[in-house]
């Protein structure tokens, strides 16, 4: 049943997406900028982290604002870890412009063959960044609904457009990220351990915001190398 329906949204958005593919050089140029741009790693959404965190307010305000950021990069750095293992795990789903029997065309991507062998499902990208956009939403809701914007039209949907996901690997990964983001800013014990993570940080902040920088760091590129390891690990373990 859900093979069958996620078949057909994928038909529904696909055809009418790709046939956009060599007619419009505003989407073509669009869609290019989006792919290879830093705007659609995690940097801009790390450089809005760092100014939460630093705004002025009152004590108890910057308190609660502080364990929803930290909250949130937990959430986000599991769900991530989740939609890997998910990947690595589930039957393997060859990304669209790979597959033959869909006769469509796609943008030139000479860089593409290099993830041949990377499972489509889910979208690691729709993943983070809607764990991301839900937890910031409990620290202002516009922001998260902006984000959840940005996750789906800015950051996914090019990858769409050049047939790395289906559309159902987006939403997959925007239901599974959006899920995990939220359960771990609603969970008080998450708030309790971000917490002591604060105090961590009033003891000794400059171990504190050393971590904190490497962490916002792997974030602002995707953990490219931590994926990278961890898929090659597992190919080399799964030969064996």
């Amino acid at each position: 049943m859900w093979s069958s329906t996620a078949t057909r949204i994928d038909d529904i958005i696909l055809g009418p997406l790709t046939s956009l593919v060599g007619h419009s050089a505003i989407v073509d140029g669009a869609m290019e900028i989006l792919s290879h741009g830093n705007i659609t790693n995690g940097a801009f959404v790390m450089t809005i982290f760092w100014w939460y965190w630093f705004r002025q307010s009152d004590p108890v305000s910057t308190q609660r604002t502080h364990e929803h950021l930290l909250c949130t990069m937990i959430a986000s750095a599991a769900a991530l870890f989740v939609a890997r293992a998910l990947a690595l795990t589930l039957p393997f789903r060859l990304r669209p412009r790979f597959e033959p029997t869909l006769h469509l065309i796609w943008p030139a991507a000479p860089d593409s063959m290099i993830f041949v062998d990377w499972s489509a499902f889910p979208s690691d990208h729709a993943v983070m960044f809607s764990a991301l956009a839900v937890g910031l939403w409990f620290v202002s809701w516009r922001l998260g609904l902006a984000l959840l914007f940005f996750a789906v039209f800015i950051v996914s949907l090019p990858r769409v457009y050049y047939g790395m996901h289906y559309p159902t690997d987006v939403l997959a990964g925007v239901g599974l990220g959006a899920l995990i983001g939220y359960c771990a800013n609603a969970s008080a014990a998450n708030r309790r351990l971000a917490g002591r993570m604060l105090l961590w940080g009033r003891r000794s902040p400059q171990g504190f915001y050393a971590a904190l920088f490497v962490v916002t760091f792997e974030f602002a590129t995707m953990f490219e190398s931590a994926r990278w390891a961890a898929h090659a690990a597992f190919h080399a373990f799964t030969r064996h």
